[in-house]
């Protein structure tokens, strides 16, 4: 009897066991995945402006840092309303802000998807990705970029190593898109861009950005006369958050929904075949 009552006991618990894991990677993990309500982050960006100085009409260079800063007010259903404030400083002069390179918006992100949801607060419609998902694929997405005003393709270049990690290197390139006409003058305008981004795969972290980008105005058929040029990516410190960040979501997830999944399954099954030998042995 006491046999018995032991391979039952393994059975049920072997059960219960991978019941358990099933539910966790079906229904738990994917909402512990979703971006956070308490989402927070902050990136620093630095390089250079270059701007046409309307009084010389020569192009002047800027040395700028960039900060963006990212916190989550609100959730409505599955979507994270998050507040975005872009503050620009001088580089070499401590405390010079640059208030006409500066915004504040309003982002609704799906969590699951990381998505933007269309109808934004702040009266710009966006489309596209806010960031990478989680188990990034090696194709291409469609990533939200502000200068071009919709989402452009960022095309999979290749896997490399970065500080140490295996990341997805991608790749956004476009000539002469249409951003509209030049406010005083009507001209046409165009955008030239260039961003190189690489990403940790298995959590979606972004752990490099560099851009590259030249507006210009159009005058004449085949003539383009650039005003603004910017060219800026994360700073080391950046780099480095951002990095920490990407090993600890990595491990994270890989023991949440692979690792640990796995083992939890072999424990299950191991005591589930010792319980029904056991219960075999007891008949004969």
């Amino acid at each position: 009897m006491k046999l018995k009552g032991w391979s039952l006991g393994l059975t049920i618990v072997g059960l219960v066991l991978v019941v358990f894991s099933l539910a966790w990677l079906l229904a738990i993990f994917p909402a512990m995945a979703k971006l956070p309500e308490n989402y927070s982050k902050a990136i620093v960006f630095e390089g250079t402006y270059t701007v046409m100085n309307p009084d010389t009409q020569m192009m002047e260079e800027i040395p700028v840092c960039v900060n963006r800063e990212q916190l989550a007010t609100d959730v409505q259903d599955n979507v994270l309303i998050i507040s975005e404030t872009v503050i620009c400083t001088h580089a070499l002069v401590a405390g010079m802000e640059l208030p006409q390179f500066g915004q504040v918006g309003s982002l609704s992100v799906e969590r699951s998807t990381r998505e933007y949801v269309p109808d934004q607060d702040d009266g710009m419609p966006r489309a596209g990705q806010f960031c990478f998902p989680s188990d990034v694929k090696q194709e291409s997405y469609n990533m939200w970029i502000s200068s071009a005003g919709r989402p452009l393709e960022a095309e999979f270049i290749g896997e490399e190593d970065f500080h140490d990690l295996k990341v997805c290197a991608f790749m956004i390139g476009e000539q002469d898109l249409d951003i509209g006409t030049q406010e005083g003058t009507g001209l046409p305008q165009v955008l030239d861009i260039v961003i190189s981004l690489k990403v940790e795969p298995v959590s979606g972290t972004t752990v490099y950005t560099e851009s590259n980008s030249i507006y210009s105005i159009v005058p004449a058929p085949d003539m383009k006369v650039p005003y603004y040029i910017s060219s800026i990516s994360f700073t080391d410190d950046t780099i480095a958050d951002l990095v920490d960040t990407a090993v600890s979501a990595r491990s994270m997830i890989l023991w949440a929904s692979v690792y640990g999944f796995w083992i939890a399954i072999a424990v299950g099954v191991v005591l589930i075949v010792s319980g029904v030998v056991m219960a075999i042995r007891t008949k004969e």
